[in-house]
């Protein structure tokens, strides 16, 4: 009942996922504004010692505080850097292309590179792509991904975005609809005529 009429449903909101998307706006605020009031509290009753996507539970959790690592859930799929100085990316394990799912390379680590390299590395001394490294490094669609990231011209320090959106900022809306897809499945039998029918419909 909750899927979208091309998935034979009725559209019909779901809950659930609209209440986990929306309690996730806080987490959110913990994120951009770290110096909040809320922020602080806790951060220092939580993840004294960690970033907040790296919070754990903890011992006697508040109910608001386990609702908030419950919606951050959806914040964690759609969450990625922003290059600006390519300073606290670090290439191979965090999640920072413009590529939807897993904002990461799929570009194996070659032995002449390491594991830990940051993406400045790959930004020559005129703030531009190296785009001879990476040709040669990575495989043509990490390079092609990565080449068409615009670079500022005064660079600042890297930020972490929403992707589904293009300023980059969490909305309720965007949580919900990403919330929805992970919540249902898409069958395998759906070929592409069945479902360009139900778009039709």
């Amino acid at each position: 009942m909750c899927q979208a009429k091309s998935r034979r449903g009725m559209r019909f909101r779901d809950l659930s996922s609209f209440n986990q998307a929306l309690v996730e706006k806080q987490g959110w605020r913990i994120i951009q504004v770290p110096d909040s009031l809320v922020a602080g509290v806790m951060k220092a009753r939580y993840f004294k010692h960690s970033s907040f996507m790296e919070a754990k539970t903890g011992s006697y959790p508040s109910f608001i505080w386990r609702s908030i690592l419950w919606g951050r859930e959806v914040v964690e799929k759609g969450l990625r850097w922003r290059i600006e100085n390519g300073e606290q990316v670090k290439v191979y394990q965090s999640k920072w292309l413009p590529r939807h799912d897993t904002f990461k390379l799929i570009s194996p680590c070659p032995p002449k590179l390491y594991l830990e390299i940051i993406v400045s590395e790959l930004i020559n001394e005129k703030h531009e792509w190296n785009e001879e490294l990476i040709q040669q490094h990575f495989l043509r669609d990490d390079a092609e991904h990565i080449t068409k990231i615009p670079l500022p011209r005064q660079p600042k320090p890297d930020q972490v975005v929403w992707h589904y959106d293009k300023k980059g900022e969490y909305s309720v809306k965007s949580g919900y609809q990403l919330a929805l897809k992970m919540k249902s499945l898409d069958k395998a039998s759906c070929s592409e005529k069945k479902q360009n029918s139900w778009n039709s419909i």
